[in-house]
């Protein structure tokens, strides 16, 4: 039951893509502690983030920002947000399919895992906003609460922008 995804493969969004890898490298090499092996392996770490970003937009997870902390241990957080719900055989279908993928796997199942628990709480006062995740040592994954107040007002600035 897979929904019309709000993800675009195009030349655009791949030129964006391209030009973050850039900056993170120029970034990275800004820090002359990290050796170049040490560089390569984390531009492919945030290269697997990247990558899997579209696939976790097709199991209803819009990501909302992603920060790239350049630090030892390196850390990269996504804010993301359900857009869609989906059932768990076509969740199931997609870890299947992307089996290869353990940033796929790992994130997904910490969104539904937050997902559920956040579905849990609730209060008079805060409703829920977003999910961000940390990929760090050691991960993170934070349930985000705005005040209703807050909430409504960002809600109108997004419908002016």
């Amino acid at each position: 039951m897979p929904e019309k995804s709000i993800v675009t493969d195009s030349p655009k969004s791949t030129s964006k893509t391209d030009n973050i890898i850039t900056q993170l490298k120029n970034g990275l090499s800004k820090i002359g502690d990290i050796g170049t092996n040490t560089k390569d392996k984390f531009v492919n770490y945030v290269k697997d983030i990247f990558d899997v970003l579209p696939l976790i937009e097709k199991a209803g997870f819009r990501t909302n920002r992603l920060i790239v902390g350049i630090s030892i241990p390196p850390s990269v957080e996504i804010h993301f947000s359900r857009v869609t719900e989906f059932d768990e055989g076509y969740i199931q279908e997609l870890l299947d399919e992307y089996s290869d993928k353990k940033m796929f796997k790992l994130i997904l199942k910490g969104l539904l895992m937050s997902n559920e628990f956040q579905s849990k709480i609730s209060t008079e006062d805060l409703i829920f906003s977003e999910t961000c995740i940390e990929i760090s040592i050691p991960p993170k994954i934070s349930i985000k609460y705005l005040n209703k107040e807050i909430a409504s007002i960002n809600k109108i600035e997004t419908e002016f922008n």
